[in-house]
């Protein structure tokens, strides 16, 4: 039941590690989340499966012990049942000695001696078919028991077998749990270290933020672009390199850099300003050295608002840059696909 507890959990942070991922992976994650549940059915299908094994074993050792005792009266019948055979062919023998001594006795003695060795011939035969019986019987004992000996075997191999993908699954749960807490203090000096190279800057100009398991840096359009333009200001530049020197210090965090625009003037030119915007950030982050592999630009328009574009002041927050920053979840995907 621990196991499953266990198991348990590790879907549960699995799926929370499913909000961290880009966007562009969401679904590959919650595919991956179903087959994570599936695994957690099947290793208490193995728990299941091992708790029946061990009553299968305790009720073939009972029918084994009592086939054994069976088995053991049987031969002692067989045993008494030779014995008197024995001695009844002693008897017949005395008694066909015994009947060339009186031959020349009475005809009614004669036939008396005869009814009695018939009678005796009799019991001897049937004291025959008896031992063969017997004999019969102890042999398909001997079968059932051999019989009980092989299941017993096969149910024993079966359990180790159990035992051994549970201690399997065991071992990647806890491999699971070790990356998990790594990511989690990867995200705590991250953030920390954001917020100590930005400490010159307003919180009008940026936030730092957490939130599904990644950092959002978010820049106003006042601090990196004049209205309508994709060149970045001075003050703007110097934000972003100073992110960009945290970034080459933490090389196994990936970067996305969207940018963002209010519902104001043509859908199509606000797709374009946002993506260009975008472009424009990532250009100064890897001519820092930051490897442009880590690094993804998308434009994002007026589709994903933080306020409603209904007044100045959510307009003016809508129009942002965000840098996204999130672990690698390459030695997860590998641990969850295993």
């Amino acid at each position: 039941m621990k196991s499953i507890q266990q198991i348990s959990f590790s879907i549960l942070c699995v799926l929370l590690i499913a909000a961290c991922v880009p966007t562009k992976k969401y679904k590959d994650l919650e595919r991956q989340s179903v087959l994570n549940k599936r695994e957690s059915d099947s290793l208490r299908n193995v728990v299941d499966a091992n708790r029946n094994l061990k009553y299968d074993i305790i009720r073939l050792e009972k029918q084994l012990d009592t086939k054994q005792k069976e088995i053991d009266e049987l031969q002692s019948r067989f045993l008494a049942l030779t014995q008197n055979n024995q001695d009844l062919l002693v008897r017949y023998n005395q008694l066909l000695a015994q009947n060339g001594d009186i031959l020349s006795t009475s005809s009614s003695e004669k036939q008396n001696l005869t009814e009695e060795l018939a009678t005796k011939q009799n019991e001897l035969d049937q004291r025959e078919r008896d031992l063969r019986r017997l004999e019969d019987n102890l042999k398909s004992q001997e079968q059932s028991l051999l019989a009980l000996q092989q299941r017993l075997q096969q149910k024993e191999n079966e359990m180790n077998g159990l035992e051994g993908a549970n201690a399997e699954s065991q071992a990647q749960l806890r491999e699971l749990q070790a990356l998990l807490q790594q990511k989690d203090e990867t995200l705590i000096e991250l953030r920390r270290s954001v917020n100590q190279a930005l400490l010159g800057f307003t919180e009008a100009d940026l936030q730092v933020s957490e939130k599904n398991g990644k950092i959002y840096v978010s820049l106003s359009q006042n601090l990196l672009f004049a209205p309508g333009s994709k060149s970045i200001d001075w003050k703007g530049k110097q934000a972003i390199m100073q992110v960009a020197e945290v970034l080459k210090s933490h090389p196994d965090i990936l970067v996305n850099v969207e940018g963002h625009t209010d519902a104001d003037g043509a859908a199509d030119y606000n797709w374009d300003l946002s993506a260009q915007r975008a472009t424009a950030v990532v250009k100064v982050i890897t001519a820092q050295g930051v490897d442009p592999k880590r690094v993804t630009a998308s434009g994002r328009a007026l589709y994903d608002p933080v306020a409603p574009n209904t007044s100045s002041a959510n307009k003016a927050a809508n129009r942002r840059t965000e840098i996204i920053l999130s672990p690698k979840l390459d030695v997860l995907y590998r641990i969850i696909n295993q």
